[in-house]
């Protein structure tokens, strides 16, 4: 019995620490394209999130603090070099496209495009690509967020 309970309690674990390893949009997308394309990645950690959140300036904002509160990580990835920005474009809608289980189109405009991951209710990341002034940009966030956050994020 013992033997049964131990095995259980480690393929649970295992499993545990797969599904915090999950990679994001932003991190497969460098895996796949960071070393083609001159793309620059730069990353909001969880531990700096919960800094940001006992920031004199964020704690008296009630609005700020509900947003960022909803946050665990940002990444922001950017390439100006001009010839590669369609072809950036193309391939993170591609990436998008490739995995409609995990991505739902959220909405869309010229030359931009915004993805979210779902669990239940939840959304769970959030993708924002977009082509503008011959500069490709990706922000991911990702985090336990509401509906309402995406009206409480343009409202800041």
């Amino acid at each position: 019995m013992k033997r049964i309970l131990l095995t259980l309690i480690a393929t649970l674990c295992s499993l545990l620490a797969f599904a915090q390893h999950e990679q994001d949009f932003a991190a497969r997308f460098m895996q796949l394209y960071g070393s083609s394309y001159p793309v620059s990645c730069t990353t909001v950690s969880p531990l700096m999130m919960e800094r940001m959140l006992q920031l004199p300036d964020v704690e008296d904002n009630e609005a700020t603090r509900q947003v960022l509160s909803q946050l665990k990580s940002i990444r922001m990835l950017q390439s100006h070099d001009i010839s590669d920005v369609p072809h950036l474009y193309a391939n993170a809608s591609k990436l998008a496209q490739r995995n409609p289980n995990r991505y739902k189109l959220y909405a869309q405009e010229q030359g931009k495009q915004l993805y979210v991951r779902r669990r239940g209710r939840i959304i769970v990341e959030m993708v924002l690509f977009m082509e503008q002034r011959h500069t490709f940009s990706l922000i991911n966030l990702t985090g336990n967020m509401t509906d309402n956050f995406l009206q409480q994020l343009l409202r800041l």
